[in-house]
């Protein structure tokens, strides 16, 4: 009877051994190691912009739709995968792929919108490298020919938020049966807020009324075709336009003394939305009075004001200008006239920040 009780007992802990061994290998856990390819991995590729002025992660506010691309050492395109909706809201999203990416070069446009911007449809296998090119929108106007394309090419919608995210055999880490890669976004998009305030010096009656027909305004760049890589390709110079001009009040320390609190103003912002802005290019501003086409105000390089406020401003920072004009996705330059609509020049307001126009070529 012993024996048999014992070669019952041998027989269970062999069935019991094989049910859990079985268990084992159909959940793939990660008690053994297998190789590349097989079921124990998930491949997951997570993504991060937290390239910006608070320098926090605001992916999962911020970002609605992704399309990663993975291209081989001879820069053939072999995977593409596009997520989006709430998915990509969610804590711990990250997108699920069928390679491991950390054996290619990869490429990511998030924010890709058709009606903002051009990209041509690539195929897997068939595609290269140098075909993944994006174009910002704009309306071709009817001109003659001349040497000066303003107002040739026009941008005047707000353009949907794009990013720019690439890295080559990106470093993994595991999280259980996950081997995750991370791309990091940079932002290609801004809103620049152009508002022309009215200031009552002489605290009589306002000779010339402001509204919102008073002045136009237009930002010329040649921005607007991106490369796989973000640079920026030959492009037609682009005359962006307002999106939207609405009256109202703003606030600004600009005439208050050493201590005062900021006085409100009448004013006129017209927000305009532009591609990526670099640090070797020139872009221009230029406001006019929509009746008489006389100009009110002109910057031939834009730039030059963003540059002296980063470095008065965010002197602590340590950025680089190109650094700087990445983070940076929201300007606010506030300039003031008189009760009869003429140039005060003295100051500019740009970002909370007082600019002594003098300093400064317009």
């Amino acid at each position: 009877m012993k024996r048999i009780l014992t070669a019952i007992l041998e027989k269970a802990n062999k069935s019991l051994l094989l049910i859990l061994l079985a268990g084992t290998i159909s959940s793939c856990d990660s008690v053994l190691d297998y190789d590349d390819g097989d079921c124990s991995t998930e491949y997951c590729v997570k993504f991060k912009y937290d390239y910006n002025m608070e320098e926090v992660d605001v992916f999962a506010q911020q970002v609605r739709t992704v399309t990663l691309y993975a291209f081989d050492e001879d820069n053939n395109l072999v995977y593409q995968k596009t997520d989006q909706g709430e998915l990509l809201g969610e804590r711990n999203y990250s997108m699920k792929v069928d390679i491991d990416p950390s054996k290619y070069h990869l490429i990511a446009w998030a924010g890709l919108n058709d009606e903002s911007f051009a990209v041509p449809l690539l195929y897997p296998e068939q595609s290269q490298i140098e075909e993944l090119k994006v174009k910002t929108l704009r309306k071709a106007m009817t001109r003659s020919a001349s040497d000066d394309e303003k107002g040739n090419y026009i941008v005047e919608q707000e353009l949907h938020s794009l990013w720019h995210g690439e890295v080559k055999n990106a470093p993994t880490t595991r999280s259980g049966r996950q081997q995750i890669s991370t791309v990091s976004l940079v932002k290609n998009t801004n809103n620049i807020r152009i508002v022309v305030a009215q200031v009552n010096r002489s605290g009589g009656p306002v000779t010339r009324a402001l509204t919102a027909e008073t002045f136009k305004c237009e930002i010329y760049d040649d921005n607007g075709y991106m490369n796989y890589d973000n640079s920026l390709l030959d492009d037609n110079l682009l005359t962006y336009k307002p999106f939207v001009v609405e009256p109202e009040t703003v606030s600004s320390r600009a005439f208050s003394e050493a201590g005062e609190s900021a006085e409100e103003y009448n004013s006129v912002v017209s927000e305009i939305s532009v591609a990526r802005l670099m640090a070797d290019k020139t872009p221009e501003l230029t406001i006019k009075n929509s009746k008489t086409q006389e100009t009110l105000f002109h910057v031939s390089n834009l730039v030059k004001y963003l540059e002296k406020l980063q470095l008065e401003k965010y002197k602590d920072r340590h950025y680089t200008l190109q650094e700087y004009l990445d983070r940076e996705d929201a300007y606010s330059m506030i300039i003031f006239v008189d009760e009869e609509l003429a140039l005060i020049k003295t100051v500019v307001d740009v970002n909370d920040w007082i600019i002594q126009i003098n300093d400064i070529e317009l």
